[in-house]
């Protein structure tokens, strides 16, 4: 595989990647949620930030954590928020080994009973998308102090459920993840080129291409990774083509790539 072409998938976003990033603001969110998952008050946790800050990537870096500490605690990791109460509370009792039977009052006080009785995680991405009635019933389980529930939201919408009377009275913490400094966006870059041996390709990324390429992300996770995978596409197009003036980051690619992810207006 072509260099340019290899670095352009190794900045593909894909939750499932092992490339978190530890930029201030990540590893503070991190060593925050940790610290308040052990806490003996089960409070109702909010992961807020912007959208491509890293929020969902945090979740998987968390969970993956805990497991390193040797925390057996179970985690329920629901990818997206649920509608509908009873099979939420299904999903909850299954991956607790018990009964999925019952009426919905049946399930809830099975499922208050169990994970009361034990240290569990409940952790919901997206959970800005969920109705009203949903956001209640999680309050009212919460409320139980039998659930420790983490809720990944945007910042925006987060910001609105926790003005809402019924959760700004009640105990809760915030967690926000911020985004990357200039700095961390030229480390970022490197470290990811130069894990994978591609020390010459990360040379190329010089410090005037960093700052041009934060000011068009503002640092932001997802838009460097995709402004990134653009970039690369480029070069190894222009390479393979023998066109030596677009073979090296200068500012015409980096303008073609912010325009090409709506960064830029053209």
């Amino acid at each position: 595989m072509r260099d340019f072409q290899k670095a352009s998938r190794l900045f593909e976003d894909r939750v499932d990647r092992d490339d978190y990033f530890d930029a201030t603001s990540a590893e503070i969110s991190k060593t925050t949620l940790l610290s308040l998952v052990d806490e003996p008050e089960r409070k109702l946790l909010f992961l807020l930030g912007e959208p491509g800050v890293g929020k969902t990537k945090m979740l998987h870096t968390l969970k993956a954590a805990l497991r390193e500490k040797g925390d057996e605690r179970l985690v329920v990791h629901l990818n997206e928020p649920f509608f509908d109460p009873h099979p939420f509370l299904q999903r909850l009792l299954k991956e607790s080994g018990l009964s999925r039977e019952g009426t919905l009052d049946e399930l809830k006080e099975r499922a208050i009973e169990h994970f009361g009785q034990h240290e569990h995680l409940i952790m919901i991405d997206e959970a800005q998308l969920m109705s009203e009635p949903s956001l209640e019933f999680l309050r009212i389980l919460a409320d139980t102090k039998s659930f420790r529930i983490l809720l990944s939201m945007h910042k925006a919408e987060g910001e609105e459920i926790l003005a809402k009377p019924h959760f700004k009275s009640r105990s809760h913490r915030v967690v926000e993840i911020g985004t990357l400094s200039g700095g961390e966006v030229g480390e970022y870059i490197r470290t990811l080129l130069a894990k994978e041996e591609m020390t010459g390709v990360a040379e190329m990324i010089d410090a005037k291409s960093i700052k041009r390429i934060h000011r068009y992300t503002g640092g932001n996770f997802r838009h460097i990774k995709r402004m990134m995978q653009v970039l690369f596409e480029l070069m190894d197009h222009a390479k393979a083509n023998g066109m030596r003036k677009f073979s090296r980051p200068n500012p015409c690619l980096l303008d073609m790539a912010a325009i090409d992810l709506e960064l830029l207006d053209a």
